[in-house]
């Protein structure tokens, strides 16, 4: 037995499965089944497991959170919405200096060019 992370894209939670080999004689090939154990923590980290019982749970045997964790969980969000939006204006500067430095580099090697290109044309008038 063995556990299997599956990272859902869009919200990024992480669901663990408990995953074993079976062998399926029509495919000739082994098929992994795998049970649903819990999830991952987005914000610690942490294994939450399951309740192990199918469905969803009704409206009574749910707790609700607190105001306090939704706050919590909005200023984690913003904070790394900020980090990631200094990131992306840190990376486009420096891609904008990178450009303008190749673009230097490429007037550099035109104005080489043309300077092997002038002595060249000088040698072979003078050899003529």
């Amino acid at each position: 037995m063995s556990r299997v992370r599956y990272v859902n894209k869009k919200t990024g939670w992480v669901s663990i499965y408990e995953s074993t080999s079976c062998y399926d004689p029509v495919k000739k090939s082994s098929r992994p089944k795998r049970t649903y154990i819990g999830y991952e923590d987005p914000i610690t980290k942490e294994f939450v497991p399951s309740s192990g019982k199918p469905g969803r749970r009704k409206k009574d045997q749910t707790e609700e959170p607190s105001a306090f964790t939704h706050q919590s969980e909005y200023t984690s969000y913003y904070t790394r919405y900020k980090q990631a939006l200094e990131e992306l204006d840190k990376q486009r500067n420096e891609n904008k200096a990178l450009s303008e430095q190749i673009q230097s580099l490429k007037n550099q090697i035109e104005a080489t060019n043309n300077a092997i290109d002038a002595f060249i044309r000088s040698v072979h008038t003078t050899r003529q």
